[in-house]
């Protein structure tokens, strides 16, 4: 109370000096675009909304000028570093803004596409300062404004943290985070001579309280003025507020990458991690075999392990007259594949038809394959393919499961050279003996 009257008597003596006004040398801000051209930063903000300190304290005289002024000058020194990023802005006020009196915020502009003229016009009205404090309203209105926003969040509060003693800022900020989560960070910029947390005193209580205050959204930090009043100074609080290191330059920040060592030019996935299609633990962009059946087993490339080169097996010679009575089924598969094409369902007619005439016949039915791949890889696709003309001889023509058996030889009996193409086709064959 004794400095608010001791402010009265203030003012008149001030009123020149506030005339002059805040003054930051003429700088350009730093520019970080090219930060993000070389891919060694990425954006982590989606949306971000300035919270701007018109209270009477921001009246004081600081610096030949007023704290009013120090902030104004700061926010376009803030808005002149953003890079270009595809953002949604918002900024609301907080102080006494009603006709009879009372602390309260106000929105200047509601969430829309950043561009940046917005912030500059929307606090180049406030030339004075008044009434206390009410920086949990500004947190409050903010926690509204973002409710229709998604992605990631920065709140940046602008104030010197005076005469808040009536009011629960660090309150405010922690229901925020609890609304937000780790989607929404909180940054605090403390204003005037109330910066220095070892200084005596109500000059201390602007800097603990602004500090709480950052601390409840556990992600951001709480700067002074001073130290970003310069371009440099600027430019790595924009960065922290804005960007995130990119180490491996996959798009995905370090601070929520979590697969940090990704080889360059390997494409990821949302946190970082390098994509596996085929799912054989080898990523994509090193996987020279992309296509691996699942639950093979794969070299360090990702391709099935080459087995030893084995003599090739002499040529089976087909039943004679005397065996079994046998078919050959005309059947071809391309390479790697059981199923049975629509233009084969005469070959499987003429089998359904023996065994229809014949009720008292079983017949098994033999898979082969070529040689492409392992031995133990062979003998389940040659399995496959002879289950497969079984179940046509069930389902399609209602021949009894129990009276056939199907069987996979693999590469085992080959009828022709698996050294060219045509014989490795005649090789993927199925073979129906019945008894």
């Amino acid at each position: 109370m004794f400095r608010k009257r001791f402010l009265k008597i203030l003012v008149p003596l001030a009123m020149v000096a506030l005339l002059i006004g805040y003054a930051m040398p003429a700088f350009s801000a730093v520019d970080l675009n090219p930060k993000l051209a070389s891919g060694e930063y990425v954006q982590k903000v989606d949306t971000f909304e300035v919270i701007f300190d018109a209270t009477e304290s921001m009246n004081e005289i600081y610096k030949g000028g007023s704290k009013l002024n120090q902030e104004k000058a700061l926010v376009t020194l803030f808005n002149d570093t953003i890079p270009n990023l595809k953002l949604t802005s918002a900024a609301r006020a907080f102080g006494d803004f009603t006709m009879f009196g009372g602390a309260t915020s106000k929105s200047l502009f509601a969430p829309t596409a950043y561009n940046k003229s917005l912030l500059p016009q929307a606090i180049a009205p406030f030339t004075r300062g008044k009434g206390f404090s009410p920086l949990d309203a500004g947190l409050e209105g903010a926690t509204a404004d973002l409710q229709s926003q998604t992605g990631r969040m920065a709140v940046i509060a602008f104030s010197d943290g005076a005469d808040m003693q009536k009011f629960q800022p660090v309150a405010a900020a922690q229901r925020m985070k609890k609304a937000y989560g780790d989607r929404v960070c909180i940054y605090t910029v403390v204003l005037g001579d109330k910066a220095a947390m070892w200084n005596f005193g109500d000059k201390a209580e602007g800097m603990n309280i602004m500090k709480q205050v950052a601390d409840a959204g556990e992600c951001g930090i709480v700067v002074t003025g001073d130290s970003i009043s310069s371009p440099e100074g600027m430019a790595a609080f924009v960065e922290k507020v804005f960007l995130d290191k990119d180490s491996d330059r996959d798009g995905v920040g370090d601070s929520v990458d979590k697969c940090p060592d990704t080889p360059q030019g390997c494409p990821v996935d949302k946190d970082g991690c390098p994509l596996d299609s085929d799912g054989d633990g080898v990523i994509d962009c090193l996987d020279k075999c992309p296509d691996t059946p699942k639950g093979v087993a794969v070299d360090k490339d990702g391709c099935p392990p080459v087995e030893e080169k084995r003599p090739e097996p002499a040529a089976a010679v087909e039943p004679k007259a005397e065996a079994p009575v046998m078919m050959t089924l005309h059947i071809l598969f391309a390479s790697d594949k059981y199923n049975i094409e629509p233009k084969y369902d005469s070959e499987i007619q003429k089998v359904a038809d023996y065994m229809k005439a014949n009720p008292d016949v079983t017949a098994v039915v033999a898979g082969h394959t070529d040689s492409t791949h392992s031995n133990a890889y062979n003998k389940k696709l040659s399995q496959n393919r002879a289950n497969a003309v079984k179940t046509a001889l069930v389902e399609k023509y209602g021949i009894d499961a129990s009276r056939i058996e199907a069987v996979g030889y693999g590469e085992d009996k080959p009828i022709a050279t698996n050294k060219t193409k045509a014989g490795r086709q005649k090789n993927r064959r199925v073979v129906v003996m019945f008894n």
